[in-house]
């Protein structure tokens, strides 16, 4: 009899052990809630804006090929997705420009600071509101491809070509490192605008500036570092026989006194490795500079 009183008792003491961590986790959590259902009303007109955007030039572009008279249907549901995922990087880089650029430098050159900081943590702040931008970035990739899958059914028919989903999967991965990327860049910038400016010169034009001089001093060297090159995997993951050896990923053009090396496409797996490591690198070392910098 006592044993069991024991022993209920125990488990009493546990049960309320559990609700007090579970009451000091939901504590925890709730200003990283509110601030992301906070920040989603506040740019649900910005999301909706590039959802009318995204629609339109999918389906304009997938009404086009049909409407001018010299101009045919890629011969297959898969070729038909390579030429419409033609605008996806350039989708994904104005979207996540526009919806990231804000997320740190706006704390400080408006001033809110000052009255959002006292009263919430910063990682909590910047988790919430990062989680709600990806969440309409992911959302506008999601209605690209509806878009594109809807047009490839009402052209080719049924079945799907299951690869859409691969890339789509590619896709979604790439854009959260290119949110990480201009997440680190609204870090340490003042200006919203130049945020937005510098991210999307950076990612249109640099990384290819800079892939051109990286080959043309080392043709081996595989540019794994570079937004541009990772982007390629998006589009060429749908190619029916996707390169398996390095060999099969670069081609060389031949000049007189020279050969220029262009890299096709990372593998899958390399492609995927490094969109990781750049999303948890950038957006670590974003928090970093954030809960250090002084208003």
């Amino acid at each position: 009899m006592i044993t069991f009183k024991i022993i209920e008792g125990e488990g009493e003491f546990k049960g309320m052990e559990i609700s007090e961590n579970l009451e000091g986790l939901a504590f925890k959590i709730e200003p990283i809630w509110h601030t992301y259902v906070f920040e989603l009303k506040k740019n649900l007109k910005k999301f909706l804006v590039f959802c009318i955007v995204i629609a339109s030039i999918g389906f304009s572009f997938g009404f086009l090929l049909e409407l001018i008279p010299q101009q045919n249907l890629p011969p297959t549901q898969a070729d038909y997705f390579q030429s419409a995922l033609g605008f996806i990087v350039w989708i994904i880089y104005f979207s996540v420009s526009f919806f990231f650029a804000g997320i740190i430098c706006s704390e400080f050159s408006e001033k809110t600071g000052y009255i959002v900081f006292p009263k919430i943590n910063k990682y909590k702040l910047i988790t919430g509101k990062y989680f709600s931008n990806l969440t309409y970035t992911l959302g506008l990739l999601v209605i690209y491809y509806f878009v594109m899958g809807i047009l490839g059914i009402l052209y080719y028919g049924f079945p799907l070509d299951s690869k859409l989903f691969l890339s789509l999967g590619i896709a979604l991965l790439f854009t959260v490192a290119c949110s990480s990327f201009v997440t680190f860049f609204s870090s340490f910038f003042k200006n919203v605008s130049m945020t937005i400016v510098s991210c999307v010169l950076i990612l249109l034009i640099g990384f290819s500036i800079a892939d051109q001089i990286v080959v043309l001093n080392n043709p081996d060297i595989e540019p794994l570092y570079s937004y541009d090159f990772l982007s390629r995997l998006i589009v060429y993951v749908l190619e029916q026989d996707f390169p398996s050896t390095v060999s099969e990923r670069y081609e060389d053009m031949e000049f007189e006194n020279f050969i220029i090396r262009i890299w096709i496409t990372p593998s899958i797996e390399m492609g995927i490795t490094i969109m990781t490591i750049y999303s948890v690198l950038f957006l670590g070392l974003a928090m970093i500079i954030f809960t250090r910098k002084q208003l």
